[in-house]
């Protein structure tokens, strides 16, 4: 009988370990089924990708075809037509035309395409050659591709190695890895090209050494772009985290990484990945993917394996010390009741911390319905217990949350089996309170949801005094508007958006005139509720898109994104002194109020948040010193001065102190 406990703690840690080891190879192959789908669904994303970027060339090919000779503007409305209705496009940099020109017919080439509206024009790089190739065509003829018109691309090694390859096979050619003319230092990617030949005697047998070239049709693909637009259409979450790897060519090698989206390669991270190569255009890839940590690793050991481990020797342990207990009825009778007090001890506890919690706990089925809460809930919600049971959740639903937070959140419950954060519901009383929510799923014997446990707490006061402390960071305490921290965030971001698309961003400074002695005169609370029905007047004035802010005292921002003409800069700034100078009967009719107003616009006259802001106080000054317009456009780019944080300091409500530029008034409000 003493043997018994021993022999039982064998048996559990054998079968644990046969366990253990079954689930490791389960792991294994999981491991390998599940990396080799997303593998076989990146090759084919990929595959796809391209293959739709070759068919577009083949219908440029057709349009030249058809065409006796196509313009720009044809080429254009062509483009335009199949990117509206090609939603694979996504990822391309663009769609060309590359003309062969002959040495001899160079000098008229460039003289047709400077008659076409570029004066500048000229086949790059420069350069005397027996023949050349020239980028004449490029959509989108955006800010990048503009960057490659007139290139010649049969100057460069790997480039006119693939264009020799179309020119005499027909097919489509794919190049190595280059770096794109288009690339600049921001957002550098890797890229290839792909290419096309268009022959000028339509009616030749492909391949023939007696074939005429017009050109090529191409397409520069930016790497990062292309595949990553390819694998965003995956439907699975286990790409989420898995790195994907493109290498040019048939073995691994770390110079012709085409595409690595984790940099896995760089961090000497590619230990486990399964490979794929395709054929395209000519050339070989190589494509690798490797699981993401979170996923099962090749070894088979997931969280099952350890769990089965741990459940396996507790239980062994468990049954031989049950064993051993049983050896005396005695024993096992006294732990049997044991076992059953500390059960039912534990079954009180229980039901006393649920009704007794401070926090409000409810009890759903699958299916959303109530079957349980405790006093802390209905104390929340004003619902009684009799009122909630057997109804649906979505009984608090506040209407501020969209379905797609709702979603997110059975999402999580369903994947992760736990949620937490802060919702907004609505209460018995119709009344609307932010509670922070934590909700638990608890699985039955089959891992299926039986039960979801959530747990409330009212923090709609916290959430009110974060908002409130948030819109104090950021807008004026006087007149609501935004203050010089939001306007110089707002103004940073918007001159960022400007130099990467290349349009225009403007200020307009303006300073009240004859402020001050409405102040001295009415004392400061009518100063400041002129300087409140001003804020509302020039509100009217500007652009839904535009921001106005309180610069301090009696000066007032406005930053105008995507700025027109200086004509209808002037416009609007006319517009503000007007609203200024109307008549304030309101408060007292003798008071009249104008305004001075300076302007400055990226890039003419500066090109930082701290110049634009300088060039414009400078126009307002010049304005309200030349008093024969109030409106001054600045002259030209301006200087950062030596006190321009000065300039940038806040203000009080009355605008004591102001620096201005140093040229202001330094004990009244604003300028005179």
């Amino acid at each position: 009988m003493s043997l018994l406990p021993v022999l039982v703690l064998a048996g559990g840690l054998i079968l644990t370990m046969a366990v253990c080891e079954q689930t490791r190879r389960f792991g294994v192959q999981k491991h390998l089924r599940t990396e080799t789908t997303l593998l076989n669904n990146v090759v084919d994303a990929v595959r796809s990708k391209l293959e739709v970027n070759i068919a577009l060339l083949a219908a440029v090919v057709g349009l030249f075809n058809a065409s006796n000779a196509v313009d720009r503007q044809e080429f254009t409305t062509f483009y335009e037509t199949v990117a509206l209705n090609t939603a694979q496009l996504k990822g391309v940099q663009g769609v060309g035309f590359a003309r062969w020109i002959p040495g001899a017919q160079l000098p008229a080439y460039e003289a047709r395409i400077r008659s076409e509206g570029f004066p500048d024009f000229r086949v790059q790089p420069a350069g005397r050659r027996a023949d050349y190739s020239a980028i004449e065509f490029l959509e989108p003829f955006d800010w990048r591709n503009q960057r490659a018109f007139g290139f010649d691309m049969y100057t460069e090694p790997v480039r006119r190695q693939a264009m020799q390859r179309a020119w005499h096979t027909g097919n489509a050619s794919l190049t190595a890895k280059v770096q794109l003319v288009q690339e600049t230092q921001e957002d550098l990617q890797r890229g290839v090209l792909i290419y096309l030949p268009i022959y000028a005697d339509r009616g030749q047998v492909p391949g023939s050494n007696r074939r005429e070239l017009l050109g090529w049709a191409y397409s520069p693909l930016r790497m990062n772009d292309v595949v990553n637009s390819a694998i965003a259409g995956i439907d699975s979450p286990d790409m989420a985290g898995t790195g994907v790897v493109v290498i040019d060519g048939d073995q691994l090698d770390a110079n012709r990484v085409l595409f690595d989206n984790l940099k896995l390669l760089r961090r000497n991270e590619l230990r486990h990945p399964s490979y794929e190569t395709i054929e395209v255009a000519g050339r070989t890839w190589l494509v690798g993917v490797q699981l993401a940590p979170r996923l099962v690793g090749p070894n088979g050991i997931d969280n099952a394996y350890w769990m089965n481990l741990l459940v396996g020797l507790g239980s062994s342990l468990v049954a031989a010390l049950l064993t051993r207990i049983l050896v005396t009825n005695h024993l096992a009778t006294r732990e049997a009741l044991a076992i059953s007090e500390a059960a039912a001890q534990e079954r009180a506890l229980a039901s006393t911390v649920f009704e007794e919690s401070g926090q409000g706990i409810v009890v759903s089925n699958p299916e959303g319905r109530i079957l349980m809460a405790n006093n802390a809930f209905t104390q929340l919600t004003g619902y009684r217990i009799s009122e909630i049971k057997g109804q649906r959740t979505s009984l608090l639903k506040s209407g501020l949350h969209d379905n797609a937070f709702y979603q997110q959140m059975w999402d999580q419950l369903i994947h992760k089996g736990f949620w937490e954060g802060d919702i907004w519901n609505r209460v018995r009383s119709g009344e609307i309170r932010c509670h922070h929510l934590s909700i638990s799923t608890v699985r039955d014997d089959d891992l299926e949801p039986q039960y979801y446990v959530g747990m409330l707490q009212d923090v709609t006061e916290r959430q009110q005094a974060e908002q409130a402390v948030r819109f104090l960071a950021q807008h004026d305490t006087l007149t609501g508007l935004a203050n010089r921290s939001m306007m110089m965030e707002q103004l940073e971001r918007h001159l960022a958006l400007a130099k990467r698309h290349g349009h225009g961003v403007a200020l307009l400074y303006l300073d009240l005139d004859d402020f001050k002695p409405v102040n001295d005169r009415f004392g400061h609370n009518v100063g400041d509720r002129v300087l409140q029905l001003v804020a509302e007047r020039f509100r009217k004035v500007i652009r839904e898109g535009d921001l106005l802010c309180r610069q301090g005292g009696d000066e007032f921002v406005v930053v105008v994104p995507e700025a027109g003409s200086s004509d209808e800069l002037m416009g609007m700034a006319w517009k503000l002194v007007e609203a200024s100078r109307a008549p304030y009967n309101e408060l007292d009719p003798s008071i009249k109020i104008s305004a001075s107003v300076g302007i400055a616009r990226y890039p003419e006259h500066g090109n930082s948040c701290e110049q634009l802001l300088a060039a414009a106080d400078n126009a307002m000054y010049a304005a309200k010193r030349a008093k024969i317009s109030p409106v001054q456009l600045c002259d030209g780019p301006q200087p950062l001065p030596e006190q321009a944080s000065g300039l940038l300091e806040p203000l009080d409500d009355h605008g004591h102190q102001h620096q201005g530029s140093g040229q202001g008034d330094q004990q009244g409000n604003g300028h005179d």
